[in-house]
């Protein structure tokens, strides 16, 4: 599966990435970013039929899916993470901030190995980690 990744620091083209090798370095070298940074990664073959958003700082890392049966998207949800559904995260995508439950953080490690999952089964949901609405559904 090709990548089109959007909101690589210095750059305001997409970088086309080929191999799981080009996707783990660009996760890397955006993880070197002194700020929250938001990658939002695209089918190269079919731009917007699923948006993957993956953001990352300090160890931490978020991630949306939206596509498929998620038009709307889901957020990750960390079962660990106990903070109240209202508490919010910002990352940086591009010049803009996006919020994120705080409930969405996962260790690093997480979050690339379900990117790596993204890539490696062609843009399907990631099983490795939880998923939530978000905001919450009342009386869901």
């Amino acid at each position: 599966m090709e990548l089109e990744v959007w909101g690589e620091e210095g750059t305001e083209e997409a970088t086309l990435v080929r191999t799981s090798a080009e996707f783990e370095a660009l996760l890397e070298k955006a993880r070197a970013a002194d700020y929250p940074i938001l990658l939002e990664v695209l089918d190269a073959a079919s731009p917007y039929r699923v948006i993957f958003n993956v953001g990352l700082h300090d160890g931490l890392g978020v991630l949306r899916y939206a596509g498929g049966e998620h038009p709307d998207g889901v957020y990750s949800r960390n079962p660990n993470q106990v903070p109240d559904q209202a508490e919010v995260v910002l990352y940086y995508y591009m010049n803009s901030d996006r919020e994120f439950p705080a409930s969405a953080h996962y260790p690093v490690d997480v979050v690339l190995q379900a990117c790596a999952e993204f890539m490696q089964t062609g843009g399907a949901l990631p099983t490795g980690v939880e998923w939530q609405s978000w905001p919450a559904i009342v009386g869901a």
